[in-house]
């Protein structure tokens, strides 16, 4: 495999206007490629013919494929066959129609949820199939799975060159802060902003806080996203992260400090912390894309609080 010219290199991005798609179909464009960022109402991803419709109007050289069926905890409980069913089909039909479209590049995006629960820590990619994903979003996690798998066999059989990367949580501007649907972020951001300004003498968070995650700024992530389009033939899953644990106790506390929220950070023990302790091991990406996070959680959390105040729906 050899790199690729991204500049004036036709590329789309599924999903593209999302969170992450944003983020990614700039990247791509101050690189000079030609990007397009489809969105639901562009092609039903869940059709194959839509799919194929979509290579011919577009004659794509590389596809990042960020579209997925997804949500929060309560969404993956009650939708666990359709987040199963769609993710397969979604990426099936992406690869099998980017093959025959003869497309230079699949660059999957795929999720921590695809590693069994109890895999040791720092998660690393060679665990990946040591146990089945479980939880909630076991069936999420399973469809991307096999996406993994799918790739690996196109490369065996066809040829066909595609990155596969699995990102840490993802945070920063343009997030979603809704309390109810959104991550741990921006619901914490909204939260504590919204405290600082009612003067409130108290936050109450859910759980002990002692439970620990590792955080990616979005436009690290995206940056990542490039390089494997660029340089990456190779399906062998990647970690995307900081390699950094946090735990939620000590993220509340910058959150806190970043949206100048003065009062008392309490915890309520009787609601769930949910799995003890989830971070990556980032070498690979180090090693093999040369791929190292740049934005430390501080200053992308101060930004990201700024980005919400002025942007916020009054």
């Amino acid at each position: 495999m050899s790199a690729l010219e991204l500049k004036g290199r036709r590329v789309v991005v599924t999903g593209g206007r999302g969170f992450l798609g944003r983020f990614v179909t700039c990247a791509f464009a101050e690189r000079g490629a030609d990007v397009v960022a489809l969105g639901r109402a562009d092609h039903d991803l869940t059709e194959q013919s839509e799919i194929r419709t979509m290579y011919a109007k577009l004659r794509p050289s590389i596809v990042v494929h960020l579209a997925a069926a997804c949500g929060g905890i309560g969404a993956n409980v009650a939708n666990p066959g359709r987040f199963l069913y769609e993710n397969a089909l979604m990426g099936l039909a992406v690869l099998e129609e980017g093959r025959r479209a003869g497309i230079d590049r699949l660059v999957l995006v795929s999720t921590t949820c695809a590693y069994p629960q109890d895999a040791p820590l720092p998660l690393h990619e060679e665990t990946l199939w040591d146990g089945p994903p479980t939880g909630a979003t076991g069936p999420y996690g399973m469809a991307k799975r096999l996406l993994h798998e799918a790739c690996a066999t196109y490369a065996k059989q066809y040829g066909f060159e595609s990155a596969v990367l699995i990102p840490a949580n993802l945070y920063g501007p343009e997030d979603h802060f809704d309390l109810e649907a959104g991550h741990v972020i921006p619901a914490l951001i909204r939260r504590y902003v919204e405290a600082a300004e009612r003067g409130a003498p108290s936050v109450v968070n859910w759980g002990t806080g002692r439970p620990t995650r590792e955080f990616l700024h979005v436009r690290d992530a995206a940056r990542a996203i490039v390089l494997a389009a660029e340089r990456l033939g190779d399906p062998a899953p990647i970690n995307l992260g900081t390699g950094v644990e946090t735990s939620i106790a000590d993220l509340a506390t910058l959150v806190a400090g970043a949206a100048g929220y003065r009062g008392r950070l309490e915890w309520d023990t009787t609601k769930p912390d949910g799995q003890p302790r989830r971070f990556l091991d980032v070498s690979r990406a180090r090693e093999r894309l040369g791929f190292t996070a740049a934005v430390p959680l501080a200053e992308g959390l101060a930004e990201t609080v700024a980005w919400y105040r002025q942007h916020r729906p009054r």
